[in-house]
């Protein structure tokens, strides 16, 4: 008495055999690369909102105290030439721009978790 399915259960339990022999170091690996991946997305995602939440408390925290309107005030002092030199090498704009990058990263430092 041949059982052709006794072939088949056979054939399906080596198969599980063999995955369960080679097969699954190539599941934990890309379970743990996928988990890896998802860890550094999630890292930079929350890095992107801690710099927003740190660039807007800057932001207002120098539009509270004042700080825009004295700078404005004395750069309105400087005479009328050397103004339109600094505006042409575009001077106000890159010190804006450095002025804000040392003061997100100033009160990066307050926000919680990702902030150091």
């Amino acid at each position: 008495m041949d059982f052709p399915f006794i072939g088949d259960i056979l054939e399906f339990f080596q198969s599980m055999w063999d995955w369960i022999y080679s097969g699954i170091y190539d599941f934990v690996k890309e379970a743990f690369v996928l988990a890896t991946k998802v860890a550094i997305y999630s890292y930079f995602q929350a890095l992107l909102f801690s710099l927003d939440v740190a660039y807007e408390v800057f932001q207002e925290l120098v539009s509270e105290i004042g700080i825009s309107d004295k700078v404005q005030q004395y750069y309105n002092m400087l005479n009328a030439d050397i103004r339109g030199a600094l505006a042409f090498f575009r001077i106000p704009d890159a010190l804006m721009i450095i002025f804000s990058a040392i003061g997100t990263r100033w009160t990066l430092k307050f926000v919680p978790i990702v902030g150091r």
